[in-house]
């Protein structure tokens, strides 16, 4: 019995862990591009000037790919932008 309850919850852990991760990838919408913005605008630290220059020129090409209704382009430069944004302070 303890077996297949710990077999169980290891299926439902490995089921579970694919949903999370598509509730943290880039989106093409209005909500990501304004939290984006706004987490550029707050980043100051000059250890992350480049980091925030590049993820402002993503930023800009994602949302000409918005503008064009090129989806998955749009996500893309999201996610490059979300990435040069998690370079933290080395």
């Amino acid at each position: 019995m303890l077996k297949t309850l710990a077999a169980v919850a290891l299926l439902g852990l490995a089921l579970a862990a694919p949903a999370r991760a598509d509730d943290m990838m880039a989106k093409c919408d209005d909500a990501t591009m304004k939290m984006m913005t706004d987490a550029m605008a707050k980043d100051t630290d000059p250890k992350m000037k480049e980091g925030v220059m590049k993820a402002g020129e993503e930023m800009k090409m994602a949302m000409d790919m918005m503008k064009a209704n090129k989806m998955d382009d749009c996500t893309k430069h999201i996610g490059m932008a979300m990435d040069h944004m998690m370079m933290k302070h080395k």
